[in-house]
């Protein structure tokens, strides 16, 4: 297993999402500071995966396999990209912390949309040589969005209520548009893994139990059910405390929920990908 590999995808991906689920606050009503510090995370993030793909070397299962030509392709692609995605987050963060600068929201949904464009050409890189394989060029693009989004929205959503505390003139209602930034994201994220699964019975694996080693636990089983209790189920019960006490206007206890509802996204994340590299099944 490539321990590198689930760093680098990890870190790309939650520095992406971070950018793609505040681009949908108003800037006009969210403190300066909090953006300033989500365009630091956001680079620094993307500079260590950058750094660490570029040293480490991926040991990938040969069925992850792809074509000389179009791997390096693709995965030049993604570079670039991601280059252009870490020089625009830095150029937001000088600006906002040097220059007392704005945000606006052209600008994080420009930035934004670059990021999610590497992840969805990144996540091509790592297709299974496993017939149909078109059904891979839906699926990946799909999970590695999904899971852009979840990451690095709960990250986002800690920082936030961060902020609150430190910033009682934001208007309170931020805090439940957060919350349902937070529902959302979660949703597409059960509808990705939903839908892996269908394809997989239905078109990979027509007529075969083939979840059958991964949900057995003399199998692999505790980390299966790790992904969807503890990294799926779990976060969606959490999800509802967040809403329910930023309604109510308890900032401080719903950011204390946000604390513990990245703890169970990251662990579920992780475990996801651990599952990914064993069965090359995206969970």
């Amino acid at each position: 297993m490539s321990i590198s590999f689930i760093l680098v995808t990890f870190l790309f991906q939650m520095a992406v999402g971070m950018i793609a689920t505040v681009a949908l606050l108003p800037p006009a009503l969210v403190d300066r500071r909090f953006f300033k510090s989500i365009s630091f995370w956001t680079f620094l993030f993307t500079l260590i995966a950058l750094i660490l793909q570029y040293k480490a070397t991926f040991h990938l299962p040969e069925v992850f396999g792809q074509p000389v030509g179009e791997g390096a392709l693709l995965r030049r692609s993604s570079q670039i990209l991601f280059l252009f995605f870490l020089a625009m987050t830095f150029a937001q963060w000088f600006h906002l912390r040097f220059f007392s600068g704005q945000v606006t929201r052209v600008g994080l949904v420009s930035i934004a949309s670059i990021g999610l464009s590497a992840i969805l050409v990144d996540s091509l890189v790592y297709r299974p040589a496993i017939p149909p394989l078109w059904i891979h060029s839906v699926l990946l693009p799909l999970h590695s969005l999904s899971a852009s989004l979840v990451l690095g929205g709960f990250l986002a959503g800690m920082i936030f209520g961060h902020y609150y505390l430190v910033n009682t003139d934001m208007p309170k209602r931020l805090l439940v548009t957060m919350a349902w930034i937070l529902i959302a994201v979660l949703m597409f994220r059960f509808l990705a893994v939903g839908v892996s699964l269908l394809s997989y019975r239905e078109l990979v694996y027509p007529g075969e139990n083939f979840l059958e080693g991964l949900i057995s636990f003399a199998g692999h089983g505790i980390f299966f059910w790790q992904r969807i209790l503890v990294g799926l189920l779990v976060p969606a019960v959490v999800v509802a405390m967040i809403w329910s006490t930023a309604r109510i206007g308890s900032n401080q206890s719903a950011t204390g929920i946000m604390y513990v509802a990245i703890a169970f996204v990251f662990i579920g994340e992780l475990a996801a990908r651990y599952l990914f590299l064993l069965s090359a099944i995206p969970l």
